[in-house]
């Protein structure tokens, strides 16, 4: 039931939750009396990953990831509250290292740390007909990040591997530059009355759900 000399492939589905503890909590922000709260909430990631056994306890693991991120803004007004949402698309390069201990015949607990590339392809413009426009720029089409993870396997032999843990990623930097102009009489030809800014950070926190295909160890040649 050792992963060493085997190469497995995989697949994962990630929903994403928000947390104060995490840096994952609403932003709140102002300008000319006029208040904002932007507050990331559900969102996923899913993709492939490819994990390399180096000994019965170390393990390497990279792959390709797509990560959906949602949030919600809310304005508010001595008169009224508006609120619109949008989401960010990125991709991740993620790549770990995994120490396992055995916990019974077939079930392992993991814990890994890491980094990854972070991949951002386009800015994101949001349009609320009523009172609203929002622009959130990329501060970087590449940036950096670190990855936290602890987890739980089942190694069902020639069935395949099913894992369930949990997530943390954490940008080194600001990914997006958000702006939002507020437009009360509804007239977009005119200057905004007001134009909050803020940053988002990229951080998030999510429940992992794997499975790994079985691979037999690869055969080291025999020697003449």
């Amino acid at each position: 039931m050792a992963q060493i000399n085997t190469t497995q492939f995989g697949f994962c589905f990630r929903p994403i939750f928000s947390s104060n503890y995490f840096r994952t909590g609403p932003k709140d922000f102002d300008d000319n009396k006029i208040s904002y709260t932007l507050a990331q909430h559900s969102g996923y990631s899913t993709g492939v990953l490819v994990r390399r056994g180096v000994t019965k306890k170390l393990t390497f693991e990279s792959g390709i990831l797509y990560v959906k991120r949602n949030y919600d803004l809310t304005l508010r007004d001595t008169s009224f509250i508006s609120k619109s949402d949008f989401s960010i698309i990125g991709y991740e390069i993620p790549l770990s290292a995994l120490i396992y201990i055995q916990l019974d015949q077939k079930i392992w607990m993991s814990a890994a740390m890491g980094g990854s590339i972070d991949i951002f392809p386009s800015d994101v413009f949001t349009y609320l007909p009523t009172y609203m426009l929002q622009y959130s720029a990329r501060r970087n089409k590449i940036n950096a990040g670190v990855l936290a993870n602890i987890g739980w396997e089942y190694r069902n032999g020639k069935k395949g591997t099913y894992y369930i843990g949990a997530s943390y990623h954490r940008s080194l930097s600001t990914i997006y530059n958000t702006l939002v102009e507020y437009y009360p009489q509804r007239d977009f030809t005119k200057l905004p009355t007001s134009t909050g800014r803020t940053t988002l950070q990229g951080d998030y926190l999510t429940i992992d759900f794997r499975f790994y295909f079985h691979e037999s160890p690869d055969k080291k040649p025999r020697k003449k």
